[in-house]
Formats: C-alpha cells, sequence, structure tokens
C-alpha cells in the first residue's frame, strides 16, 4: 500500500495526529549516557519546559486520535444503529460529546506545549464553540449549570433533551432549560464546526513544530511535510 493510498483511508486529524508522532519519533537527541540524561535531551530538543514533557506530548496525540476513532463513528453511523436499542442513543451521544471536550481539552494542551502564538485567543475559541455549549449542558452539568443569563434569578439551569428528539444524525435535537427555554439545533452541523476548528490549529501546531524543529531538509522531515500537505488538500476536497 502506498502512503497515498494509506493517507486516504484514514481521517484528516488522524494524518495530523501522524505528524506529531514523527515529530517526537525524528527529533535529534544527541550526546547522552543515561535514561534520565536522554530524557533530558529529548525535551530539549522539542523546546519543551520539562523533562516529561514528551510523555505529555505522546499522552496528548493519542487522546487526539482515540476521540477522533469515536467522532468518526458518529459520522459513519450516527445515533442509532439498532433501531431498538433506546439506551444506545444515550450512549452514543454522551460519548460522542464527551469525546468533542476530550479532544478540544488535547489540541489546548498541544498548543501550550507548543508555544503556540496566541494562546488565549485560539481556547477562547475553542471554549467558545456551541457543541461545547451543548456538552455542557446535556453532557456534563445537566443538573447544574453556570449560568450566563442576566435573566436568570440564579446561578445555575438544569436542562433536559427532549427523548422525542432524539434522530439517527441529530438533527432537530431539542434541549429545555428550567426556565422553559428552548434551544434546538443540528448534532451534524456543531460537529462539523468543531472538527473544522480542529483542523485548523492541528495545522498551525504541525507546521510550527516542522519549522522550529526540522528547518534542515532530510528524508524524515519530507515524510512529515508529505502528510502535512496531503492533509491541507484532503481538506480542500
Amino acid at each position: 500500500m502506498t502512503d497515498e493510498e494509506y493517507l486516504s483511508r484514514i481521517s484528516t486529524i488522524e494524518i495530523y495526529c501522524e505528524i506529531l508522532l514523527g515529530v517526537l519519533r525524528y527529533v535529534q537527541v544527541k550526546n547522552y549516557s543515561s535514561e534520565q540524561e536522554y530524557k533530558e535531551n529529548l525535551n530539549r530538543s522539542l523546546k519543551f519546559s520539562s523533562t516529561d514533557d514528551h510523555l505529555r506530548l505522546r499522552a496528548c496525540i493519542d487522546l487526539t486520535e482515540d476521540s477522533q476513532y469515536a467522532i468518526s463513528e458518529f459520522y459513519k453511523n450516527g445515533l442509532i444503529t439498532n433501531l431498538e436499542g433506546q439506551g444506545e442513543m444515550y450512549l452514543r451521544l454522551y460519548g460522542v460529546l464527551n469525546a468533542v471536550y476530550l479532544q478540544m481539552q488535547a489540541i489546548i494542551e498541544l498548543i501550550e506545549l507548543f508555544k503556540v502564538p496566541n494562546k488565549k485567543k485560539i481556547i477562547g475559541d475553542l471554549k467558545g464553540l456551541k457543541i461545547i455549549d451543548v456538552r455542557n449542558k446535556i453532557g456534563a452539568h445537566t443538573p447544574n449549570y453556570m449560568s450566563k443569563s442576566i435573566e436568570s434569578p440564579r446561578k445555575t439551569e438544569s436542562f433536559r433533551l427532549t427523548q422525542t428528539s432524539i434522530t439517527k444524525w441529530g438533527n432537530e435535537l431539542v434541549i429545555v432549560s428550567s426556565f422553559d427555554k428552548i434551544e434546538e439545533f443540528k448534532l451534524v452541523v456543531l460537529m462539523k464546526e468543531f472538527t473544522e476548528k480542529i483542523e485548523k490549529y492541528l495545522d498551525i501546531i504541525s507546521e510550527k513544530a516542522l519549522k522550529s524543529l526540522f528547518p534542515n531538509k532530510t528524508e524524515q522531515r519530507d515524510w512529515m511535510m508529505y502528510r502535512l500537505n496531503y492533509a491541507r488538500k484532503k481538506k480542500t476536497e
């Protein structure tokens, strides 16, 4: 199987994860005589602050990739695969909403590790996405959501998702607040908006890492650049 055939079978986010794994694998580490010294030199080569930040990087890559498996499964099969399984709807809905949140957290950690400029703005952009608000309202803080509404007489609200609004693709999901405020949203639309943002920031992270850590042309740099260019091309198709 060629590189192109392989990359065509995986998601764009998985391709970015391959690039970051390449960064960890191929960055040059010189002059060490012990495992501890290797770790210190590795993190110095990566321009990280702590001697265990390489483990933090690997954890973020794995989390981004693993959560993407759940998100890709939603894109493929939606919220329902067994028409008689009511519990499956909630399992898949709660699962994909929390996969979104976990992936966002992983990207924020990567932004900090690689010292990407405008960190606060990027974090605000990600946390301000509607899908994160939906996750907080029906997948995490459902009975005690911290209200930001000036109309709210209390600091917290509770929410419920109307069971009859759950369909395979979540096209008309309805949330009702404890103040009888109704919100309707299309899950696929919000998910795709989220994925586009994650791809955008993974591209920025990958480009910064390659420019900073692999300034010279090498076989390893070419391997990662091929994937970066492929991911960019795939996003435009």
